[in-house]
């Protein structure tokens, strides 16, 4: 199996796999996109089929010619339900196909069938060379085929680029990759259909052969398969890359989670999920690792307030370097008077503000969870790097508001 037999197959099956869930999750019941799923399944089923060991394997265990015959009904009858899955505009509503359409496919897989049946068995498994094309049967059989191929090639070229003019520029983009993959496909076709057809097309000495059409149409169809995975691929990046954002919070929140859990280990809401990989953290895995720094700073807030106002200069609620040193010395206070008395008695509660609840562009939690990851790094800083006390001191004045 070459390298281009093996992308094509990979796309093809790839995109059946990962419209998948969506199937499932309707219960099967989308036309569009059980339409959709079938076309490539097919396609992807008969170029693995086509694959020669695959072909005589299966063979001897049927009968010659069973695989030829079969992967070529996978591929028409895929190629067949993307032109009806094409025809669709704007792609939000399901037809059949056409009458005619069905019956050309119908009438060229029964000639190509009775072709196979007519044919002895050491001429089953012909390819597009002179020894098997001198025979009427192996060339009515790669003219019908031919002949499906090219109006399934062309039709979905053109309605491709129909549905390219208009929508989101992935959009736009990925069908124009795929028409221009899908027209030189057609093109190809025309020429095996002179090849199949014209003996002196076939005579030694010509600069232009039919394994130079094959090749060029496997690179049609390595960029017909590109234009397939265009929006797959984007959507796969996308999904990294909120996955790494939700990494990097969930990390920026650890020094924060780590300090306060300590003192406070009924913080955690989930016992069970402490050892999950990193690498997968999800959107919920941040907001509850939020919800439990969110907790923490809640109880620690009257002592937040107590050194507040110990502070002897103005404190500034927008910036992380002051809070983390409140909160540092918070948590050393609460430590001092653990065994030393109970919590001061002000009810009041000190919570770290963003810079401006209503910006454009964030939610509230948005806002606050940058903020929370804020102190955090400020506060594995000031771990690292200890600072002397006087830094956190002459904070007195105003205290900082309430929540």
């Amino acid at each position: 199996m070459s390298v281009l037999n093996l992308v094509a197959i990979v796309t093809l099956l790839g995109g059946a796999a990962w419209m998948m869930p969506a199937l499932v999750q309707h219960r099967f019941r989308d036309p569009m996109r059980l339409h959709l799923f079938l076309s490539l399944f097919l396609m992807g089923i008969g170029n693995v089929l086509a694959q020669p060991p695959v072909l005589a394997r299966v063979d001897e265990h049927t009968f010659p010619g069973f695989t030829k015959i079969t992967f070529n009904v996978a591929i028409l009858i895929g190629l067949g339900l993307m032109v009806g899955f094409l025809r669709e505009c704007p792609l939000t509503g399901w037809r059949g196909p056409w009458p005619w359409e069905a019956v050309a496919c119908a009438i060229c897989l029964s000639v190509m069938t009775a072709m196979t049946a007519a044919l002895p068995p050491h001429l089953r498994n012909h390819v597009l060379t002179s020894e098997y094309l001198v025979d009427w049967r192996v060339r009515t059989f790669y003219n019908f085929g031919n002949f499906y191929l090219f109006f399934g090639y062309a039709a979905c070229a053109l309605l491709a680029a129909r549905h390219a003019r208009k929508g989101r520029s992935l959009r736009r983009l990925s069908l124009s990759v795929i028409s221009g993959g899908l027209t030189a496909l057609a093109l190809t076709c025309v020429f095996r259909f002179l090849w199949v057809n014209l003996p002196t097309l076939r005579e030694p000495g010509r600069a232009i052969t039919y394994a130079d059409d094959f090749v060029f149409g496997q690179v049609a169809t390595i960029v017909v398969c590109a234009g397939l995975s265009l929006p797959c691929f984007v959507s796969v990046v996308q999904i990294v890359r909120e996955r790494l954002d939700h990494r990097a919070q969930f990390l920026g929140l650890e020094e924060l989670w780590n300090r306060l859990v300590e003192i406070h280990p009924e913080l955690v809401l989930d016992h069970h999920r402490r050892r999950r990989n990193r690498l997968l953290v999800s959107a919920s895995a941040v907001y509850r690792r939020y919800v439990e720094c969110r907790d923490g700073l809640t109880r620690l807030g009257p002592y937040l307030r107590l050194v507040a106002e110990e502070s002897q200069g103005a404190v500034r609620e927008d910036d992380p370097r002051t809070s983390a040193c409140l909160v540092d010395r918070a948590l050393r206070r609460l430590r001092e008077q653990d065994g030393a008395g109970g919590a001061p008695s002000s009810a009041s509660v000190f919570v770290l503000a963003p810079g401006s609840g209503g910006r454009a562009g964030g939610t509230d939690y948005e806002e606050d969870l940058g903020a929370l990851v804020r102190l955090s790094l400020e506060l594995r800083t000031m771990r690292a790097a200890p600072r002397p006390a006087g830094l956190c001191g002459g904070m007195g004045g105003p205290a900082p508001e309430t929540v």
